[in-house]
């Protein structure tokens, strides 16, 4: 398996800078989630943003302090136009029913999303249902497999676990994928990413500081 500088290295430059919203969103104390809109003729990154829930002030054509303000609403309010047509969205975790409906809405042509979110598992059946959103559903890629895939999770996981104990989405993860939960509690009561943060490290250094945990806890055949 690849260490985590060989891993970063091999993803792609719209995966590397929604790993970094995510990052940064974490560090500010929100869910760490991030996402980008990018143009595939080019992969020029058209629009970025990171989840912004707990944060008061917005930046310039952000959402903050509310739940509205989701990874994907934010790279979606920064578009220099007024739709997705043609564009494609990576982001850390798979859309929930808010922003998969504005990927429809807004026309966006692909989903990339790093790990799987299993609270909103199976969203596709219902968009499927009626005629305007089974037109215009995106195609869509992912999980991304192995240890990134992991820490996509795990960044947003511990933020659930420490302000939303007992929550319905965090019970779902401990049914289907304890061993991540598990990891999850362990860098919150080791304080691991809380360290990289003091230290100004950057998404990568977080990466790294969980690496181990990360392979331990990702499936053999990734």
């Amino acid at each position: 398996m690849l260490d985590a500088d060989e891993a970063w290295r091999a993803l792609g430059d719209p995966w590397r800078a929604a790993f970094r919203e995510a990052w940064d969103s974490w560090c500010a104390g929100n869910f760490g989630i991030g996402a980008v809109l990018v143009d595939p003729a080019s992969m020029e990154i058209v629009s970025a943003g990171r989840n912004r829930v707990l944060q008061r002030e917005p930046d310039s054509r952000q959402v903050a302090g509310n739940m509205m303000a989701h990874a994907e609403m934010n790279a979606f309010a920064a578009l220099p136009r007024w739709n997705a047509d043609g564009l494609h969205l990576y982001t850390t975790l798979e859309p929930c029913v808010m922003c998969a409906a504005t990927s429809i809405m807004l026309n966006v042509e692909h989903i990339h999303f790093a790990a799987a979110d299993a609270f909103f598992a199976d969203l596709d059946t219902m968009w499927r249902q009626h005629h305007y959103s089974a037109e215009r559903l995106p195609a869509a890629s992912g999980p991304v497999g192995g240890p990134l895939q992991s820490f996509a999770r795990v960044l947003p996981l511990t933020f659930n676990i420490l302000f939303n104990p007992g929550t319905a989405p965090i019970e779902r993860e401990r049914e289907i994928e304890p061993a991540l939960v598990a990891c999850a509690e362990s860098v919150l009561e080791h304080g691991t990413l809380a360290v990289v943060k003091e230290e100004g490290g950057t998404a990568l250094d977080a990466l790294k500081a969980l690496w181990p945990d990360l392979v331990r806890i990702s499936p053999s055949d990734e």
